[in-house]
């Protein structure tokens, strides 16, 4: 069946940006006096709501965090870049007749801050942040917005992410699912929970992508 669509995580599937998470994680808790490692942060805090890691650690509300959280992020994010063929990927989407849609949970100030920086943003058809819809993926809300929004049949599209909540938010919107899954993500993953959920495809490089969209071969 061809596709119509492509659909993009953010974070960790066009942009190496788990490391800067982690970076945010840690200018937040500093303001709590909390100095907490990579490794604190990623069993702590990695997928898990502001209310949740309040209640870890006891000495600051959700809320609390979250408005700190955003501090540490817009700071972090100025490191922002995105993997190496990440726009042309998107780019040989557009030119093959793909709509394309970024469909991410980060706040939208800061993706589309970041975008613009990138000069990536006029590169898809759709943009849906957290904020812009009542239920954050695992649920799979953000996904059917984009594909209404792109008039695309969610059998026609692909949910390409590097996390167990964008292949669990495709599979219950009915689109194919492509997990992005490079070395050096493992240690910010549960592997195992990952593959659980069973993704369509497992790729670790994104010039293997258009084979998986039935695309030509990307041209470096």
């Amino acid at each position: 069946m061809k596709f119509h669509a492509a659909l993009f995580d953010f974070d960790g599937t066009l942009t190496p940006s788990l490391p800067l998470w982690v970076r945010a994680y840690q200018i937040a808790l500093q303001t709590f006096g909390i100095e907490a490692s990579d490794d604190e942060v990623l069993r702590h805090c990695f997928f898990r709501d502001c209310a949740d890691v309040a209640v870890i650690y006891g000495s600051f509300t959700g809320p609390e965090l979250e408005v700190q959280l955003d501090i540490g992020l817009q700071a972090a994010f100025l490191q922002a870049e995105l993997f190496p063929l990440a726009r042309d990927v998107v780019a040989h989407c557009r030119d093959h007749g793909l709509h394309t849609a970024l469909v991410t949970s980060s706040p939208r100030g800061l993706v589309i801050g970041v975008l613009q920086r990138l000069g990536i943003l006029e590169s898809f058809d759709f943009v849906i942040c957290g904020g812009d819809v009542s239920n954050y993926k695992p649920h799979p809300e953000p996904v059917t917005t984009a594909l209404a929004a792109l008039k695309c049949e969610p059998a026609r599209a692909m949910m390409i992410g590097d996390s167990h909540v964008d292949i669990l938010a495709g599979k219950a919107a009915g689109t194919r699912t492509a997990l992005y899954l490079p070395d050096d993500h493992r240690r910010f993953h549960n592997v195992e929970r990952l593959h659980a959920t069973g993704p369509d495809h497992i790729f670790a490089d994104h010039d293997e992508l258009p084979a998986l969209l039935q695309l030509p071969e990307l041209i470096r």
